[in-house]
């Protein structure tokens, strides 16, 4: 019986390669755990895709059946982020809050959108990815709720192992349409000279090493530090980096990172940016955000790079430490 179940499986992934543009390193995509493999089993899959004849009119031409595969599982948290403005005075939405109901998928295979894979009531997702082993993907996640802001992330590599510790600094509706939103056209449009119309932002955090939005200490950001882009924007098109000063709002007039760590630019147009930061002593991860027509289309208005996935460095020092 075990074996009919991991030849089912097979069989089943197999057939993934009828799906057009998929990458061809990804077999299947599913939100439900497929089976729990024993070490038997993970031999057998491995002993049966060894010998995998070429399937007439799949995509693959045979030659990678010989690969074994993994099996990966991964899991995020939608963080609830911002002011909750219906208060008074306004108060800081808690660090813990999640958003359940949220649609997740990935902008690399766009038919993993007609998955309905949705955040439960802890605001926790899952999908499992069965993939060719020693081959790594690259995954931006696109978060989509009626009423909310849809936001994409910057660029994450799945490698074999599970990565069960994904998370996205979901922004609060109301904050941001009725407060943020209008406070920063305002602002920028101010010091421009001309009228201003925030169209999309691109969001990361220059964070500490163990900076992530599952671990309780803040503030997390790594003080003192500049960002760089590749390529460099074009200002006026796109203004920034606008670094976020301590009270987690963007300000013009700072030029390094702030204990929160936030950094900002505004109206970033069609392309493919690296994002690092620089800090005497510090060296800090690159990461990378694609931004297509696909997302003008998915109305896509936030790019994000939430820790621990963003601009860590190997600054182990304390909150609010340099």
């Amino acid at each position: 019986m075990k074996k009919l179940s991991i030849l089912c499986l097979i069989v089943f992934a197999c057939s993934f390669f009828s799906v057009p543009n998929a990458q061809s390193a990804v077999l299947n995509f599913t939100d439900h755990q497929p089976m729990s493999l024993s070490s038997e089993s993970k031999g057998l899959m491995h002993q049966m895709t060894a010998h995998q004849k070429h399937i007439p009119g799949a995509k693959s031409n045979g030659k990678n059946w010989g690969r074994f595969v993994s099996l990966v599982k991964l899991s995020g948290k939608i963080n609830h982020f911002g002011i909750d403005i219906t208060q008074t005075p306004p108060e800081y939405i808690d660090y813990h809050a999640t958003v359940p109901g949220v649609q997740v998928w990935v902008a690399e295979y766009p038919f993993t959108k007609h998955m309905n894979i949705l955040t439960d009531e802890t605001g926790w997702w899952t999908i499992y990815v069965l993939k060719y082993k020693g081959e790594d993907l690259e995954f931006s996640f696109v978060y989509q709720k009626d009423g909310w802001v849809t936001t994409k992330s910057n660029v994450i590599t799945v490698t074999d192992e599970d990565n069960t510790d994904i998370a996205i600094q979901y922004i609060d509706p109301l904050y941001y349409y009725f407060a943020m939103k209008p406070a920063v056209e305002q602002q920028i449009s101010a010091l421009l000279g001309f009228p201003f119309t925030l169209q999309n932002a691109m969001v990361v955090t220059v964070g500490k090493s163990w900076a992530s939005m599952h671990d309780d200490r803040l503030p997390h950001g790594d003080p003192g530090a500049t960002v760089s882009m590749t390529p460099a924007p074009a200002f006026p098109e796109t203004i920034g980096p606008i670094y976020f000063n301590e009270a987690v709002q963007p300000d013009p007039t700072y030029t390094s990172t702030s204990v929160d760590g936030g950094v900002t630019w505004l109206n970033m147009p069609l392309g493919t940016y690296a994002v690092t930061a620089q800090k005497p002593d510090v060296e800090y991860d690159t990461v990378t955000f694609r931004v297509t027509e696909t997302d003008v289309t998915n109305g896509v208005e936030l790019y994000i790079a939430s820790p621990p996935d963003s601009v860590q460095g190997d600054n182990d020092s304390g909150p609010g430490e340099n």
